[in-house]
């Protein structure tokens, strides 16, 4: 990445900071109303079986326990992610109680124990649901700058093609403030593109 990119991102993310930091809860509370109830309608949603969720930060993103809650109590299997130092994988839970028990990391977002043997997706994914600082209205994010979302997802996809599948569709929930317009998101090559973004007002596909 050009240092010129890094200076872009970093500034935007310093800006989406404070503009995200602004949002209410009940705001967060409504938008999250809103934009579940049109990815439930989705067929991407209602056609998958291997779902992973990111679970949401306290604040300034779409809750995404409504949904955690939907999945498990459905015919679909529902993979949260865990974390290393450098890298990403998903593994299962089974039961909200067992989401309720989970011990929370250092960024206060609840997390699978690392001492805890747990299953991990080994059939492909169907659908994953990503995390972002903000999306714009040409499928672009931009993250919190770790990169753990795009390597993911590049990894994802070569799993796809070696085993004659199709990659796992990508779906964005954003609030309002999480919307932006096209070219707001500086882009490198490494950058994922989401297959739909969901906002209140709006899914663009």
């Amino acid at each position: 990445m050009t240092s010129a990119l890094v200076t872009l991102k970093r500034a935007l993310r310093k800006e989406l900071k404070a503009t995200l930091g602004s949002v209410t809860k009940a705001t967060i509370a409504s938008e999250s109303e809103q934009v579940l109830q049109k990815l439930f309608n989705l067929e991407a949603y209602r056609s998958s079986r291997n779902v992973s969720v990111y679970i949401s930060l306290p604040s300034g993103e779409i809750d995404t326990s409504v949904l955690i809650h939907h999945i498990l109590h459905s015919d679909k299997s529902c993979y949260v992610p865990r974390w290393t130092k450098d890298a990403m994988e998903m593994v299962k839970i089974k039961s909200w109680e067992e989401y309720l028990a989970l011990p929370v990391n250092k960024w206060n977002i609840p997390e699978p124990s690392h001492e805890q043997v747990m299953e991990k997706e080994k059939e492909g994914l169907d659908l994953i649901i990503v995390p972002a600082m903000a999306f714009d209205i040409e499928h672009n994010r931009i993250g919190h700058g770790k990169g753990y979302y795009d390597k993911y997802l590049r990894k994802c996809n070569e799993w796809a093609v070696e085993h004659q599948q199709e990659p796992p569709k990508t779906v964005g929930l954003a609030l309002s403030a999480q919307l932006l317009e096209a070219g707001r998101i500086p882009v490198e090559p490494t950058d994922q593109k989401i297959d739909c973004i969901i906002s209140p007002n709006k899914v663009i596909q």
